[in-house]
């Protein structure tokens, strides 16, 4: 399995990502109370949410808001992680982590190409 991870406020929430148009997804459900799944023709996305920041103690300080939370993308093709990301209604206000020394805010990460494993 191949993530990334969205590092956000109390604003991100699970809800707000269930909530979202998901353009190409055959079936949104939820697995469990913290996770959740799209799944596509090609693949699959899991939305995990979490509270335990740990992993990122060095880097929250740099970062322009107090975090809170964390969504790690699960993914198994990421054309469909690049196009979720690229939604209109996708939050903005969250830094991604893409496991190789990268994080960055959203709209960075998009500019610079949304870097991940393929």
């Amino acid at each position: 399995m191949k993530w990334i991870t969205l590092i956000g406020d109390d604003t991100l929430t699970l809800k707000l990502i269930k909530d979202m148009k998901h353009t190409g997804a055959l079936k949104a459900y939820d697995v469990k109370t913290n996770r959740f799944c799209l799944e596509y023709s090609d693949g699959h996305i899991l939305y995990d949410f979490d509270t335990d920041l740990s992993d990122w103690q060095d880097d929250l300080a740099d970062l322009p808001f107090k975090a809170t939370c964390c969504i790690m993308m699960i993914y198994t093709n990421s054309k469909n992680v690049r196009n979720e990301l690229l939604q209109p209604d996708f939050p903005q206000n969250v830094y991604v982590d893409n496991d190789h020394g990268i994080i960055l805010p959203l709209k960075e990460y998009i500019a610079v190409g949304m870097p991940m494993d393929d």
